[in-house]
C-alpha cells in the first residue's frame, strides 16, 4: 500500500461518517444516502431485515463455529438457535422462505465445506477486522473477512432460491450456482488481496443443491491482475461519492439532491422499502421537500 496521510477529510467529517466499505459502495446512492445521513446509527441497526440476508449471517457462522470452533453441526446449529426462534419476518413470503432456508441448512453448509477442503486443510480464523486507506480518496475503507488460513482467505456466498406466489400457494425455486464470480464479489476479494496480499483469495458459492469454489488457479477474475481493476473501480465509486459530499459541504438537502430517488421503489414497497417505518419514509421524501 501506497504512504500517505491518514486524516479523514472534513467532507465526511461535517457529515458524520466515520469510514467506507464495499457494501456501500454497492447500493443505490439514494438508499446509502438514506442509511448513512438520514438515520441514526440506531435507527439504521433497527432496519427490517430479511430472510436471505438472515439466513445468511446464520449459515455464516455455524461454517465459521465449525472450522475456527472445532464444533460439530449440531452443536453450531444449537448455538445459533436464538437467533433462528427470535427472527422476525417481513411478511408470509419472507416467512416461508427463511423456514425453507433453515429446513435445507445442513445440505447448504456441508456444500461450502467441500469446497472450503479442495483448498487443503489448514487452521482457520474468522471475521478478522482490517482497515485500508486508498490513494485519493480520504476516508478508510472498513472490512471483516469471513476465514483467513496460512495460505488463503475465503469469502463465502450463499445462493438462495426464489420463492414465488401461485395459485396453489408458494413455489420455492432453485437457483444454480454462478458460472464466474459476481462483479460486487470480485471487488470485496480485490479490497481483502490488498491487506492480505501473501494469500490466495478464494470463493465459496453454494446452495443445498449446487456448490462452485474459484480459486486463482481456476478463475482469471481471481488473479492478481484482474483484482486490481476491480479495486479500481472500486475506489472510482468512493471518489464519486466523496466528491457528493464536497460539493454539499455538509449541508444534508445538498447531498439529497445528488442522490436521485426511486419514488417508484418507495410507492411498490420494494426492496429497500419494505417494512420500513412510515415516519422514516416521511423524513427521507422531506429532503426532497416531497
Amino acid at each position: 500500500m501506497t504512504n500517505h496521510p491518514k486524516i479523514l477529510g472534513d467532507c465526511y467529517k461535517k457529515f458524520n461518517l466515520a469510514h467506507t466499505s464495499k457494501s456501500q459502495n454497492t447500493i443505490p446512492d439514494d438508499i446509502r444516502f438514506r442509511n448513512y445521513v438520514v438515520l441514526t446509527p440506531k435507527e439504521k441497526a433497527a432496519l427490517p431485515s430479511n430472510c436471505s440476508f438472515e439466513g445468511g449471517k446464520i449459515t455464516h457462522e455455524i461454517i465459521q463455529k465449525i472450522l475456527c470452533k472445532n464444533l460439530t453441526y449440531e452443536q453450531a446449529l444449537e448455538s445459533v438457535q436464538e437467533k433462528i426462534i427470535n427472527y422476525k419476518s417481513i411478511d408470509e413470503k419472507d416467512d416461508i422462505k427463511f423456514g425453507h432456508i433453515m429446513d435445507n441448512m445442513e445440505s447448504l453448509v456441508n456444500n461450502h465445506l467441500e469446497n472450503i477442503a479442495e483448498v487443503g486443510k489448514q487452521t482457520w480464523k474468522d471475521e478478522l477486522e482490517f482497515t485500508h486507506w486508498a490513494n485519493g480518496i480520504s476516508t478508510y475503507f472498513l472490512m471483516y473477512v469471513d476465514l483467513v488460513g496460512q495460505t488463503e482467505f475465503f469469502d463465502i456466498k450463499n445462493v438462495f432460491g426464489t420463492l414465488t406466489k401461485t395459485k396453489k400457494g408458494f413455489s420455492y425455486s432453485k437457483r444454480k450456482c454462478p458460472q464466474v464470480p459476481y462483479h460486487s464479489d470480485c471487488m470485496q476479494v480485490a479490497l481483502y488481496s490488498k491487506e492480505l496480499p501473501k494469500l490466495k483469495p478464494c470463493l465459496t458459492y453454494a446452495s443445498d443443491s449446487d456448490r462452485v469454489v474459484f480459486t486463482p488457479s481456476n478463475c482469471v477474475e481471481l488473479r492478481p491482475e484482474s483484482l486490481q481493476y476491480y479495486y479500481e473501480e472500486l475506489v472510482l465509486y468512493q471518489k464519486c461519492w466523496e466528491q457528493k459530499l464536497k460539493f454539499a459541504d455538509g449541508d444534508t438537502k445538498v447531498l439529497a439532491l445528488l442522490c436521485k430517488p426511486d419514488l417508484s421503489e418507495i410507492r411498490k414497497d420494494g426492496f429497500w422499502w419494505k417494512g420500513l417505518d412510515p415516519e422514516i419514509i416521511k423524513r427521507f421524501r422531506s429532503y426532497y421537500e416531497l
